[in-house]
């Protein structure tokens, strides 16, 4: 029977085992959070488990990484947030705050700005900043419900209501060293003065984007996704209750 050896791994310098756990933890697809939580394969879940079970030196040293290099993705288009995300132990639960704290990276894709957003998305979000080490977000808003468009139309009210004041002043913390606001190339054209494309058409004419009698705007020919300048939106429709930094004091 041939003899058993081991690999002693915590022989190693701290930055080559940081390099090798880097490797088989910073997952090319980062990590989906939806109805489930999901990997790019099951392969790749498989590896964080049975890494993290090692040992508690394995589990911290491996979290850190895995917390730290991956982008996590909140799939939130749904008409309520995912019973996943919100279940005792989901990742928007009380029991998931210490994890949830530890994530650097977030993105995060919306159909619309509403109450879920004010009541839940942005009180985790912030305190994920400030108690936490959150320091890249990027929200994505999608296309808005065509029914709604034909019967309602955009308002400009949108911007001041508090929903929509609670997405501006998430994007201005302070202590985001990155924030990114996006909408999908169908979106309400009081969104258009502050992206890219500055020709606005009316219906029937050749241009980049279009906007229909209902106020909706599709830019053709381009990303699906357009960036959005947040700045000047909350130059524009900001309201004064936002963090501000007073040397390394917090208002």
């Amino acid at each position: 029977m041939p003899s058993v050896s081991y690999f002693r791994f915590f022989d190693l310098p701290a930055e080559l085992r940081t390099n090798i756990l880097s490797h088989l933890l910073a997952l090319r697809h980062g990590v989906i959070l939806f109805n489930c939580t999901m990997f790019g394969s099951p392969y790749d879940k498989v590896t964080v488990l049975r890494i993290f079970l090692v040992n508690v030196q394995m589990y911290q040293e491996a979290s850190a990484i895995f917390y730290g290099q991956n982008i996590f993705t909140i799939n939130a288009q749904s008409h309520r947030l995912p019973w996943h995300l919100t279940k005792p132990g989901g990742f928007l639960s009380p029991q998931g705050q210490d994890a949830r704290r530890r994530v650097q990276t977030l993105s995060i894709y919306l159909n619309r700005v509403g109450g879920e957003f004010e009541n839940v998305l942005a009180p985790t979000l912030s305190d994920m900043i400030l108690s936490g080490s959150l320091r890249k977000l990027k929200i994505s808003l999608g296309s808005p419900n065509p029914h709604h468009a034909r019967t309602s139309g955009p308002s400009i009210d949108i911007t001041a209501r508090p929903p929509f004041q609670s997405l501006l002043n998430l994007l201005a913390d302070p202590d985001l060293l990155h924030a990114e606001l996006c909408v999908w190339k169908v979106h309400w054209d009081i969104f258009c003065p502050f992206h890219a494309i500055a020709e606005r058409k009316t219906k029937g004419k050749n241009s980049r984007e279009v906007v229909d009698e209902h106020g909706l705007a599709t830019i053709r020919g381009d990303a699906d996704w357009v960036q959005l300048d947040w700045e000047a939106m909350v130059s524009v429709f900001g309201s004064s209750k936002r963090i501000m930094k007073v040397m390394e004091t917090d208002i």
